[in-house]
């Protein structure tokens, strides 16, 4: 029988990772799906951790060579038989009712493309400590019911991060794939390119996909991170009509200058943060420019130097004080007296 969904997950590396993800795909709720993981190339146990679960639902391939996790999710979707195209990351995982309330919520408003919420969770840990949502909302409001999402909207909040669900027809009648030239950003283009072929997208309010914030993973290294995304905000640049999407390409403008802004911050918070003043020294001797933005940046790193211990002292004293409230009073047993 064809499956309804064809989830997808690139996996290289990740054999301490990767069971968690195929064992969340496979409690889904919704049952009627298949599941294709592409090995990247892996050098660990990653495909021996793929293959020895014995679910016919399950199919993996091997890349030749390492290609990347975009050209990996193109050979996944290549060989999809689902109706719908959902992506999952190696190292995340999915809550058990994802896929069926998701799937209900896009055919109840007659969507290409569906997402949700994500909740952020700490290296080493299981339980969230907030969602995306709860994180940014600041700037983009309190979200307590779904909404669709446009292009420009997606450029403008930067939604780029959602792991959405596609359906398959409307990828192949666009002819839509990853681009494989980006290491970091695929997501945004892929999905802002999608909205510009006119795709009608519907966000949930719940948060239901489970991102791991892994410490070895290229985001962990912010300079390489927004470095990619600049190259990948200038491809978008370059291609997207400034006719036909005119608003479209302004908002990309303000996107890219505030991935900008936030690279030059991360050039030199980086290195400050790690103590590793001569590269700060050689910035700011490259950089004259800059020196007002280092100084702000120098100035907070400080602050926050002087504030953690005083900070931790205070939260040192507070608990003693607790613990001096909870004991008997002198000349009591705490007990009850003897009858």
């Amino acid at each position: 029988m064809k499956p309804s969904v064809s989830v997808i997950i690139p996996a290289y590396n990740v054999e301490a990772y990767l069971g968690a993800a195929i064992d969340s795909v496979l409690a889904q709720t919704r049952r009627d799906i298949e599941l294709i993981i592409v090995d990247d190339g892996s050098t660990d146990r990653t495909v021996e951790v793929a293959e020895r679960y014995q679910d016919p639902r399950i199919r993996v391939f091997k890349n030749e060579r390492n290609a990347g996790a975009s050209q990996s999710r193109n050979v996944a979707i290549g060989h999809a038989r689902g109706e719908w195209v959902a992506i999952l990351d190696s190292d995340d995982w999915w809550a058990e009712t994802r896929l069926e309330r998701l799937l209900t919520l896009a055919e109840a408003h007659g969507a290409d493309i569906v997402g949700d919420d994500i909740q952020l969770v700490k290296m080493g840990e299981l339980d969230a400590q907030a969602t995306f949502f709860q994180v940014h909302a600041h700037r983009l409001g309190v979200i307590d019911k779904p909404f669709e999402l446009s292009a420009l909207r997606m450029v403008v909040d930067d939604y780029g991060v959602l792991k959405p669900i596609f359906r398959k027809s409307f990828l192949e009648e666009k002819g839509l794939r990853y681009n494989p030239a980006f290491k970091t950003g695929e997501d945004f283009d892929f999905l802002l390119r999608a909205l510009l072929a006119s795709a009608r997208m519907v966000v949930s309010n719940e948060a239901l996909y489970y991102y791991r914030a892994r410490g070895g993973s290229l985001v962990a290294d912010p300079v390489k991170c927004l470095a990619g995304i600049l190259e990948m905000a200038d491809a978008l640049l370059r291609t997207v009509d400034g006719r036909t999407h005119a608003e479209v390409v302004r908002a990309l403008e303000g996107f890219r200058a505030w991935k900008h802004d936030e690279w030059e911050n991360a050039r030199f918070r980086v290195p400050i943060r790690h103590g590793h003043l001569l590269q700060c020294l050689a910035l700011a001797r490259e950089n004259p420019a800059q020196l007002p933005r280092y100084a702000r940046l120098t100035a907070e790193r400080v602050v926050l130097l002087v504030l953690l211990p005083v900070l931790s002292c205070i939260r040192f004293l507070q608990s003693g004080r607790r613990q001096r409230r909870a004991l008997p009073a002198p000349g009591t047993s705490g007990s009850a007296p003897a009858s």
